[in-house]
């Protein structure tokens, strides 16, 4: 038997190629370690397979999904025939769908419950849902602004994020009390109007040509406005104890281009079988080998 690559050497090797190309690892690394070739067309087939089978569970997910009380949304572009098409994605700790579409503005219908999601603003259109913002965006946006901008309510700002996270994490489930409440709170909309009084003092930004519309703001300005018209979404996580003060987990990469549709509809459910998988605690591979057979055990939630 052939030695295996180093892990690292295969991810270089396909690098830049999309899964099922001829040269990509999905297509050499049998051919690599065991002296298995395995064609690009086998490769397709497999998926259109594996996509069939997988419907039922597929939507299952779904159902598990919807009715979950708190979910993550977001969404990712990746290139299908050289136009830029979306997938999106709903996900909870129990399982992961994925959902394709050639329009960004697509969502997932019959959403309910609480959605942690990034401030994009078509999820503010989907009705009888409660919105609670991802503060690690946050903080990687206030990052900026104090190394590239220098602002300065933007680092007592993300100290203070910091603060409120270990607070909730010294409660736990329990209720945080209301006198310690108050205070983060007071100190919160104390910066948001400092800084805001700021901002508006500055003279305005120049545009580089005529645009109709509201003037354009600095970022900073732009993400003060965020934390004070969204102020409930962002400190949700205070008053509820279920509600994550990140959606980190829920961020998936898709990098891969497809030559046709069919593509990526057939990575959108098999990726989201194999995300459920992991969260359900099942072996990969013994799960695969139960899709084809579908004899694959329930899903659970926790």
């Amino acid at each position: 038997m052939k030695k295996p690559a180093r892990t690292s050497s295969l991810r270089e090797q396909g690098k830049n190629k999309s899964g099922g190309q001829r040269g990509h690892k999905g297509t050499t690394l049998f051919a690599d370690m065991y002296n298995l070739p395995i064609s690009t067309a086998s490769i397709a087939a497999f998926s259109k397979r594996a996509y069939n089978r997988l419907q039922r569970f597929e939507l299952n997910v779904l159902v598990l999904a919807k009715e979950a009380p708190i979910k993550n949304l977001d969404e990712r572009g990746f290139r299908v025939s050289g136009k830029t098409q979306w997938i999106h994605i709903l996900s909870t700790p129990d399982c992961t769908y994925y959902h394709f579409s050639p329009k960004r503005k697509s969502l997932i219908d019959g959403v309910k419950g609480i959605v942690v999601h990034d401030h994009w603003r078509p999820y503010y259109q989907m009705p009888g849902v409660t919105h609670a913002l991802c503060n690690q965006h946050h903080l990687r946006e206030l990052k900026a602004l104090v190394e590239h901008d220098k602002e300065i309510w933007a680092a007592r700002m993300s100290k203070l994020l910091k603060l409120m996270l270990r607070c909730r994490h010294r409660y736990g489930d329990k209720a945080i009390p209301k006198n310690q409440l108050n205070r983060l709170e007071r100190i919160y909309d104390s910066i948001i109007t400092q800084a805001l009084v700021w901002h508006e003092s500055q003279p305005p930004l120049k545009p580089q040509k005529i645009i109709k519309g509201r003037p354009k703001q600095k970022h900073g300005h732009n993400l003060l406005l965020r934390l004070n018209n969204h102020r409930e979404g962002v400190l949700r996580f205070l008053h509820d104890p279920s509600v994550p003060f990140t959606m980190v987990k829920c961020k998936q990469k898709v990098s891969f281009g497809y030559s046709i549709a069919a593509g990526a509809e057939y990575f959108a459910r098999i990726r989201g079988f194999i995300s459920t998988a992991r969260k359900q605690g099942w072996d990969i591979l013994e799960s695969t080998h139960k899709a084809f057979s579908s004899r694959l055990p329930l899903l659970v939630t926790t």
